[in-house]
């Protein structure tokens, strides 16, 4: 096996557990190494510190999988990983019948993504040295779930970075174009070929249940960049007279409004515009609102992009806080590591100096727990909710 020395100070990091090791923390390799190889990592005197792939052409070049010298990185270990993360799955009673079931680092297996939707599974290999694996990983879930079908979804930055291929496929039995959701009391529409991520964004369950605990009945209420509607249907289902939900997807806002028909509901207007323009436009109109939702994709790819993410955040915030009636409530989320809790906080101060208006933090909210986050790899921490009331 590839034998591979980091440099001098980088052992702490990696006996603290974190996983990643960059291409310039590499002291020396015993070889040429092959992309996707199982390789040990040894401290610069030569000391074991973990097993992991390798991958020399990206910046995160090692990705470790297992600690332990007694426990070689084989395909029944990942075997085992995903019988775990399934136990694990199993313990936390999860109101719905779509749930994810691998979260990469989160599950101790970097590079696999695996999301389940009633009778059917989705997974994403988003490293190369990962996708070496698939035989496994298929294996295992066939094993565990006992699904009906099996779909391989491209995750197209990983092809782009890592090289894994972007051909979409079945990859076990049959997955029908649109599979039916349940999630509490509400039923969702999910086209897992089209979908953003794997179909839907099932780490905002809990967010889009604590939402409920805001509206009251004959509220005025907005979701931007609603995509698909969770937020906008949960709203309407608590008893929100009005609700706006807008996004820039008209493939999004069409299976939001079927999402709409699926629970028997009516009355939300579904807006096809940039969110930007929108709230804007809203603004110079003077409309008020109860409760606003800012979900917006992620702006700050890198740390390189966190200036002017934050600009866009401090934008949201400003014009949200200008269209939330007093004693209304406004979320501004971000699903960027990038950008922190204390980022949103920043900007929330800022737009509230700017607009004159005194806020009251109610609730911070985090990806549910179906999404397990490291403590010791604070990258594994990437959706974070600042929930305020305007006084």
């Amino acid at each position: 096996m590839l034998q591979v020395r980091v440099k001098p100070g980088i052992e702490d990091r990696i006996k603290g557990f974190f996983p990643w090791i960059y291409r310039p923390e590499i002291a020396s390799l015993s070889r040429k190494p092959r992309k996707g190889e199982l390789v040990v990592v040894r401290d610069f005197a030569g000391k074991f510190l973990g097993y992991g792939y390798i991958n020399p052409e990206v910046s995160i070049a090692i990705r470790i999988l297992s600690f332990d010298k007694n426990e070689k990185v084989t395909p029944d270990l990942i075997k085992r990983r995903i019988r775990e993360a399934y136990n694990y799955r199993k313990k936390l009673y999860i109101n719905s019948n779509a749930y994810r079931l691998v979260h990469s680092e989160g599950d101790l297996l970097p590079g696999l993504i695996v999301d389940v939707y009633g009778d059917y599974a989705v997974v994403e290999f988003t490293t190369y040295g990962m996708a070496q694996f698939r035989e496994a990983v298929i294996e295992a879930l066939v094993e565990v779930l006992k699904p009906k079908g099996i779909y391989e979804k491209a995750n197209l930055t990983a092809a782009k970075i890592e090289g894994t291929g972007v051909e979409e496929k079945v990859v076990y039995g049959e997955v029908p174009e649109e599979i039916v959701i349940w999630e509490h009391d509400l039923r969702f529409y999910i086209n897992v070929p089209e979908g953003q991520k794997t179909g839907f964004f099932l780490d905002q369950r809990n967010s889009r249940k604590f939402v409920r605990t805001l509206v009251e009945p004959g509220d005025r209420c907005l979701d931007v960049f609603c995509h698909t509607g969770g937020f906008a249907l949960n709203m309407k289902k608590i008893g929100a007279k009005e609700v706006i939900a807008v996004d820039i997807s008209d493939l999004a806002l069409e299976m939001g409004k079927r999402n709409e028909d699926l629970n028997g509901l009516s009355g939300i207007e579904w807006v096809e515009a940039n969110a930007f323009d929108f709230l804007r436009k809203l603004d110079r109109s003077g409309e008020e609102f109860d409760v606003i939702v800012i979900d917006p994709p992620s702006f700050a790819k890198n740390r390189h992009s966190v200036p002017n993410a934050l600009r866009g955040y401090k934008e949201l915030c400003v014009r949200g806080l200008r269209l939330v009636k007093p004693g209304g409530y406004l979320a501004i989320f971000s699903c960027s590591f990038h950008i922190t809790q204390q980022h949103l906080l920043d900007v929330l101060t800022e737009a509230s100096y700017d607009v004159r208006r005194q806020v009251r933090v109610i609730a911070t909210t985090f990806q549910d727990k179906d999404h397990p986050w490291i403590l010791q790899m604070p990258n594994t921490l990437y959706l974070k909710g600042v929930w305020v009331e305007v006084i």
